[in-house]
Order: C-alpha cells, then sequence, then structure tokens
C-alpha cells in the first residue's frame, strides 16, 4: 500500500480543533482512546488522506464493532510501514508523544462527561420548587466540579504544551536521522544517495549550467595492500575534508562510491575544469606519512574526468559520459584532468 506522506499541524489552535473532532467520533463508535486509535482518527478528521478514511470507516462504520488487532493493522500499515523512519528510538518517542495526548485527553473527556452530568442534576433542581437548602447545595455542587474542569482544562493545555516540546525534539531527531542518512561516515561529506539527488534536482535547473566532476584516487588498492587499509580509510577522510572545503552554493561535493568522489558544479564548463585543476593540485600536495613518524612515504594522486550537462540530459546519461572522460584521465597516466570530447 502507497499512500501519501501523514503530516500534522505544528499550530495549538489547528491541533486542538481536530482533537475535538476526533473524541466525539471515538466516543460514538466506542473506540478506546489508545495511542494508535488517536492517531488514526486524528487523521481522519483532518480529511487529507481519504485512503485512511475509507479503510477506517470501513473496519469501524459503528459502535460495537471495535477490534483491537484491525485497529492496529491499521495504524502499521498507514504510520508505522508508511510513514515513520525505520529508527526504533524514533519510533518509540512518536507513541510516546501520542500516549500523552491520548491519556490526557481521555482525562479531559470523563471530566466533562461528570461535569455535565452535575449541571443537568443542578438544572433539574432549579426546576423544581425547592428549598433554599437544596438549591444551595446544587450551587455548591456545581461550583466544585466547575473549579474541577478548569483545573482539568489547564492540565490539557499543560500536556498540550508539553507534548509541543516532545514534537519539537522529535522533529529534530527526524532532521540528524535524515541527514545521518545522507552522509558518508568515514568522509563526512554528502553519500552516494544525497548525491543522486541532488544530481537530478540540478539537471531539474535548465536555467544554469551543470557540470560533473568524477574523481578517483590514483593506485588506491596499491595503497591499501602497502599501507593498510586504516592509511587508506585516513587518505580517503582527507580527501573528503579537501573537497568538503570547496562546497558552495553552486558546489556539491559528495563521496560516490570507494575511493571515488563527485563534484556537482552549476557553472560554465571553464569554471568547473578550473577548479578541477585546483582539486588535483591540493591532493596530489598531500604526502603519506607513518604514524607517529615525520618519513614520508608516498604521495597521493587523484584523476579526474568532466562533463557539462547537455539539453534534456538524464542524470545517468551524464555520469557516464564524465566516467568516460575519467577513464580516458586513467589511460593518460593518471593525476590528470580530462574534459569529456576532449583528445587524450
Amino acid at each position: 500500500m502507497t499512500v501519501k506522506k501523514i503530516e500534522f499541524p505544528e499550530d495549538l489552535s489547528a491541533s486542538s480543533e481536530y482533537l475535538r473532532m476526533a473524541v466525539p467520533l471515538m466516543i460514538q463508535r466506542q473506540i478506546p482512546p489508545t495511542p494508535h486509535n488517536y492517531a488514526l482518527w486524528y487523521v481522519h478528521v483532518q480529511n487529507q488522506h481519504p485512503e485512511l478514511s475509507e479503510a477506517l470507516l470501513e473496519q469501524f462504520p459503528g459502535p460495537g464493532l471495535y477490534d483491537h488487532e484491525k485497529s492496529e493493522w491499521l495504524f502499521f500499515e498507514f504510520f508505522i510501514r508508511n510513514y515513520l523512519p525505520n529508527s526504533p528510538d524514533i519510533q518509540n518517542l512518536l507513541v510516546n508523544i501520542v500516549a500523552q495526548l491520548a491519556q490526557a485527553v481521555s482525562k479531559n473527556v470523563k471530566g466533562t462527561q461528570k461535569y455535565g452530568e452535575t449541571l443537568k442534576e443542578a438544572m433539574d433542581v432549579f426546576d423544581m420548587a425547592v428549598d433554599s437548602d437544596r438549591i444551595r447545595d446544587a450551587l455548591t455542587q456545581l461550583l466544585a466540579d466547575t473549579t474541577t474542569v478548569e483545573n482539568l482544562n489547564q492540565e490539557f493545555q499543560v500536556e498540550l504544551q508539553s507534548a509541543r516540546i516532545e514534537v519539537e525534539h522529535l522533529r529534530k531527531e527526524l532532521e540528524e536521522s535524515q541527514r545521518s542518512a545522507r552522509i558518508d561516515s568515514l568522509t563526512r561529506i554528502a553519500n552516494r544517495r544525497a548525491f543522486d539527488d541532488a544530481l537530478d534536482q540540478s539537471l531539474s535547473m535548465t536555467d544554469e549550467p551543470t557540470c560533473l566532476l568524477l574523481l578517483d584516487l590514483d593506485h588506491f588498492k596499491q595503497c591499501n595492500d602497502t599501507y593498510g587499509h586504516q592509511m587508506g580509510d585516513r587518505i580517503l577522510e582527507i580527501v573528503g575534508g579537501i573537497l568538503a572545503g570547496f562546497q558552495t552554493e553552486t558546489v556539491f561535493v559528495a563521496r560516490y562510491g570507494g575511493e571515488e568522489f563527485a563534484v556537482i558544479v552549476n557553472d560554465r564548463a571553464a569554471v568547473a575544469r578550473a577548479l578541477a585543476e585546483t582539486l588535483r593540485q591540493k591532493v596530489s600536495a598531500l604526502r603519506l606519512k607513518r604514524k607517529n613518524s615525520t618519513e614520508v612515504i608516498g604521495s597521493v594522486t587523484v584523476s579526474i574526468g568532466l562533463a557539462q550537462a547537455r539539453e534534456g540530459e538524464t542524470a545517468q546519461k551524464l555520469v557516464e559520459r564524465a566516467d568516460v572522460a575519467l577513464y580516458r584521465a586513467k589511460h593518460n597516466g593518471r593525476n590528470c584532468v580530462i574534459t569529456w570530447g576532449e583528445s587524450a
């Protein structure tokens, strides 16, 4: 099942309005105010997710038909599977928020119902020709219950504010989770997934040119075999740091995979070529040293292939042409920059 992303309003006014709409529907159908039930009916009254609403009303069209397993299945289909990230911590945090709200709603609803009963009893007393003592007692009880409801409402507002804080915390957790999913853990620059998205976005902006640089560290396997993988990882970290220093609004850098890196330049080919030469020189200036030693044991170089996107060209075709240029740079002796179409 594929459903559009479920979003929740951030302002207190809209949230409270959806709450007032959802709770009566749940009471009418005798739906327990559990966290996942409240989430389902909250989204239903938003009236923006017809797939969820159709499934929910089909399963629970009226009172006496509640089934805990069906409700859990709906929650899984529309929230866990299609909305929540895979992080158990984030899932638990959201469930705790909904649980907190559900408990507050349940408490507030029960208090309001009790107040309604007291108010009805008081009205019955006032309608009857009774003595002043009974009227005084009814007023005293009504006043006490009014205070209780006011306190419940105040507590409910506190709970909503607390939930708002938790939601903000959840938002930050989600942002961090999404950011981490797009960052290469070793080099701390964008990973292949983020690169693919950035390239698609760049190609969609037809008013600006898109150039792609593919970089490959020369003789990297030999370096790993000779000096060990720790040295290899250190080189990747350093090169990633060099690339990160060039990232701007028009330059996007990423680790493409293995010892390959990619740079998207939203500018003319001449500008991208100059940047490629600068990167090549920066990398070639690196000198490998043994740990805790000043002894130089080798240098690092990089081959770079460059291609400028053609009108209407797909990301795959652009990558293929840049890769061909990179192959020619390798074939030309490495430690050089070759532009697509340029003779090696």
